[in-house]
């Protein structure tokens, strides 16, 4: 597991971006070029431009905006990654599940300390609220580049927080080792059979007896699979915003 250190359609809880002095934006841009090729192991002038077009975008939440680092031209960057032969970078775009978990989180914080980890992170939303009430947060995304932007975007908001580069798959033993975690986050991150699959091993490995895991998701077929396997161990608490639902998974008690 390596560790660190819009999309033109606005999207609910997604404002537009917002403007950065030009030599703060060529700093950051600097930054996350030498950044995105150290964990791409790759030269600096090898990274793709469409990744280092970047805009710094508000996102409205409880208890105060945080700001995110996102490339600014989606569909030129999924473009640039595909003729390169690299996967499509569905983590580069905000997304509503990432706002409604965010929010959740916003006003229901974790307490100071508790020990919280996301799954996916991608632009890092959720794992940014959890740091700022004081959790001690591990963000992880399989994708390289999205723990780049992760990074940037903690320092952005003046939070203390992990990232690390995970797939689930792989990494699920490192990331059960430096648990138990009070509570696991994932926002739309069940698109894939196979998330599912992994899911459904790992989940019950990572979170503590007492913790909780929080699933924000757009209702996709892949979650009803996992939700309904998943009450055999845990209790399944539902809320549902607009095309967006939130999952609240407690470990039930065993009976004596």
């Amino acid at each position: 597991m390596a560790r660190r250190a819009t999309h033109r359609l606005r999207r609910r809880g997604y404002p537009r971006r917002i403007d950065v002095a030009p030599d703060h934006l060529t700093a950051l841009r600097a930054s996350l070029r030498e950044q995105v090729a150290a964990l791409r192991g790759v030269a600096p002038d090898t990274v793709p431009p469409a990744l280092l077009d970047v805009v710094v975008q508000r996102a409205r939440v409880p208890g105060g905006d945080v700001f995110l680092v996102r490339p600014a031209d989606w569909e030129e960057l999924r473009h640039e990654e595909g003729g390169a032969g690299r996967p499509v970078p569905y983590w580069a775009t905000p997304w509503p599940s990432g706002a409604l978990l965010a929010g959740a989180l916003a006003e229901d914080p974790p307490a100071p300390g508790m020990r919280v980890l996301e799954l996916g992170c991608g632009l890092a939303l959720p794992s940014i609220v959890a740091a700022r009430a004081g959790a001690r947060v591990l963000a992880t995304d399989g994708h390289s580049d999205a723990v780049a932007f992760a990074a940037h975007a903690m320092a952005l908001n003046d939070v203390d927080g992990e990232v690390a580069v995970a797939d689930w798959a792989g990494d699920g033993d490192a990331l059960a080792a430096r648990g138990p975690w009070d509570l696991v986050l994932g926002a739309d991150v069940l698109y894939l059979k196979a998330n599912v699959d992994a899911a459904l091993r790992l989940l019950p490995r990572l979170v503590a007896p007492d913790g909780e895991i929080l699933l924000a998701d757009p209702r996709r077929a892949g979650t009803r699979d996992l939700l309904a396997a998943a009450r055999a161990t845990f209790s399944v608490r539902t809320r549902r915003k607009g095309d967006v639902a939130l999952h609240r998974l407690r470990r039930r008690e065993r009976a004596r």
